[in-house]
């Protein structure tokens, strides 16, 4: 008698975060871009009025790492890892285009792919002592049977100009994130696993 061997996958979940002491970070050459709006991704389209970016980078002792760091919401990356993603960073949102001064081009991801997935009973708040009202987020809990996104990069609604996630489950690897950062060895983010449980 034959026997079938069955692999389960469990879904992971993962904040995925610079490793901000260890990456350069670009800054806009023309100062007068450094605004909260021109800096805040929150889930919007800015294809239609996209130029290229200038960028300088700030900190060019530290080693180029893949990532980099610009502002919260969106990854900052180059060329290797826009080869190595670059379909599900389509399915996730936009890819920008930004250029280094005297460097190479990079590129933002503009994570468009947002959803509703946040389980406020079992996440943990921080509270405002004056009014009792929810503050940011200490301990993110999520459904995560309402995960059903063609991107396995996304972001939430509560905190959607801040935080990228990203998550793994049964399909092709190649099609997730987490995987092809991994089997690429690229560098510079962290992906910190949510307990979940």
């Amino acid at each position: 008698m034959a026997v079938s061997h069955i692999k389960i996958y469990f879904m992971k979940i993962f904040k995925v975060q610079d490793d901000t002491n260890n990456i350069q970070i670009v800054q806009p050459v023309d100062h007068s871009l450094i605004t909260i709006e021109f800096l805040t991704f929150d889930g919007e389209s800015r294809l239609q009025d996209w130029e290229d970016l200038m960028v300088y980078i700030y900190n060019p002792q530290k080693k180029p790492e893949n990532f980099y760091r610009l502002t919260s919401g969106i990854l900052v990356f180059d060329e290797k890892a826009l080869e190595a993603c670059r379909t599900v960073f389509e399915k996730a949102g936009e890819i920008l285009p930004i250029q280094v001064e005297r460097g190479p081009k990079l590129y933002i991801l503009n994570v468009l792919e947002c959803v509703n997935i946040l389980d406020y009973n079992r996440t943990k708040w921080d509270y405002y002592p004056r009014t009792g009202r929810k503050g940011r987020i200490l301990e993110h809990k999520f459904y995560e049977n309402k995960i059903r996104n063609e991107s396995t990069i996304f972001k939430i609604p509560e905190e959607n100009k801040i935080d990228i996630f990203c998550y793994t489950d049964e399909r092709d690897e190649d099609d997730q994130f987490y995987h092809l950062y991994h089997k690429h060895k690229l560098t510079g983010l962290i992906f910190e696993e949510i307990d979940n449980s």
